[in-house]
């Protein structure tokens, strides 16, 4: 890549890092810390003889999720958001220094050497994570800087298949969205970056990603900041 072709991406690229900071990272950190302390048990931790420390633990409430589609939806919505976010970081990172990756093999393989995801869920085949509940396919257009995350449920009770687009750029008012197969069985996935209607039209349904609101001075730091990288 030359440097006027990297002078044309650059205003790009510092427009998708900036929404993705503000639009999707920030809200996503938030909203998991504030789901982390809803949907846990403290800890308990004992320091003293053996027989308080037994007498405590077997007073310890414990909670477990019942395993069922609710909660596998969940882990499999957080666990491609995930993917989702350093997948298109690492394109970004690649375009803004010259070197954008070539496929979707190279995205994976070099998230997962960064440990931004196990290297247990990498599998031989190109594009493609093995999760406990879920097969993950990533999609990847070189030319647009796009990435495409589907996630395939191993069964029925891993609930409905799963589709994010960064940046999804038919989006330009309801905020960040992901897609949601509207059935269970019989799911028709579609083409990679298909058009929106398209998607719609295969039988999915567009759903917010829950944000929290951010104070108005984190905000506007944090657009002050956005404008600041676009300068440069």
């Amino acid at each position: 890549m030359n440097s006027r072709e990297r002078g044309n991406i650059w205003p790009v690229i510092s427009v998708v890092a900036g929404a993705i900071f503000v639009l999707v990272i920030m809200p996503l950190v938030m909203h998991r810390e504030h789901s982390s302390r809803m949907a846990t048990v403290e800890a308990q931790v004992n320091i003293g003889d053996a027989a308080s420390d037994s007498s405590t633990s077997r007073n310890a409430p414990v909670y477990r999720w019942p395993d069922s589609e609710v909660p596998r939806t969940a882990e499999r919505l957080r666990d491609v958001t995930a993917v989702s976010v350093a997948a298109i970081t690492y394109v970004v990172e690649g375009a803004m220094t010259g070197h954008p990756p070539r496929d979707a093999n190279e995205i994976l393989t070099g998230i997962a050497t960064r440990q931004l995801i196990p290297q247990e869920w990498l599998t031989n085949e190109s594009g493609v994570l093995k999760m406990p509940h879920g097969t993950v396919h990533l999609r990847y257009s070189p030319n647009s800087l796009t990435v495409e995350i589907v996630s395939v449920p191993n069964e029925r009770n891993d609930g409905p298949a799963i589709l994010i687009r960064i940046p999804d750029q038919e989006n330009t008012t309801v905020g960040p969205r992901y897609f949601e197969s509207a059935q269970l069985d019989g799911v028709v996935y579609p083409n990679p970056f298909a058009p929106i209607p398209e998607i719609i039209a295969a039988g999915w349904q567009p759903r917010l990603f829950k944000q929290t609101q951010i104070p108005d001075d984190e905000r506007a730091q944090l657009e002050q900041w956005a404008k600041s990288v676009n300068k440069k």
